[in-house]
């Protein structure tokens, strides 16, 4: 069957309760099975743990967990408030800086050229790669690049617009494995303890969505960007150019 006409996962939420529960079984079967790693409340496919990460690069966690009653499962994704303030911060220099390009800019920062990459001995083209192309300086952002301009507004945003950032839950039930929960959390790094007092705290306040009424303090919040903070880091990746995230 072509995978165009492959029939969507129903969200778990429309599953039968028998389907519900023999999952979420499943799950606390292996949350007992990777108690070494996880501590017993949790489970992933990530690495919560790794020897001599630093703190700034512990910032966000995806994570399993069943519910308090035998039909549910959080699917779960926890980030520090720092990493809710970068994502707000930089969310908005993107969207200004498309706003201030025309369709014609907007159409050549999204054009893609690919040259062969392999040809037969016949002469005929067997696969193609795409071609680096030169980054485009815009008139608009006085000779800046796209990157360029948003790392600049970025910078401005965090010193003088910085957005509010508010501790919350917040569910999705869209999700075909488990119910989506995403936690913001004002906590310095991600690791067993913050997940531990975040799944107390969720199942205290009913299990539902949740957003505090005051937020986060500002000198709780980064004065710098993610890039210029990271850039501050010594770590293998940052030295390679490697994704923080």
């Amino acid at each position: 069957m072509s995978r165009h006409h492959r029939k969507r996962r129903p969200p778990f939420v429309a599953l039968p309760r028998h389907k519900r529960s023999s999952e979420a079984v499943r799950l606390k079967s292996k949350v007992r099975r990777d108690a070494a790693e996880y501590g017993g409340r949790f489970t992933s496919h990530l690495v919560l743990n790794e020897p001599g990460r630093p703190d700034l690069y512990n910032q966000w966690f995806d994570f399993y967990f069943p519910g308090t009653n035998r039909f549910t499962i959080w699917n779960a994704e926890i980030v520090t408030a720092r990493h809710a303030f970068w994502d707000a911060a930089h969310h908005e220099a993107t969207s200004r800086a498309y706003a201030a390009l025309g369709n014609s800019d907007l159409s050549e920062e999204s054009k893609l050229e690919f040259e062969p990459a392999d040809v037969s001995r016949t002469g005929k083209v067997l696969t193609y790669r795409m071609v680096e192309r030169k980054p485009v300086q815009y008139a608009p952002f006085d000779g800046r690049t796209l990157s360029e301009q948003i790392d600049l507004l970025e910078t401005t945003i965090i010193r003088d617009e910085p957005p509010a950032i508010h501790e919350s839950f917040k569910l999705d039930r869209s999700y075909a494995y488990g119910i989506g929960l995403r936690i913001v959390l004002d906590v310095d790094v991600i690791n067993q303890a913050a997940i531990e007092a975040a799944i107390d705290r969720f199942i205290a306040a009913g299990e539902t969505d949740w957003v505090s009424p005051e937020p986060v303090p500002r000198d709780r919040l980064p004065l710098l960007s993610e890039r210029e903070a990271m850039a501050s880091v010594d770590y293998p990746s940052v030295q390679l150019g490697l994704p923080v995230r």
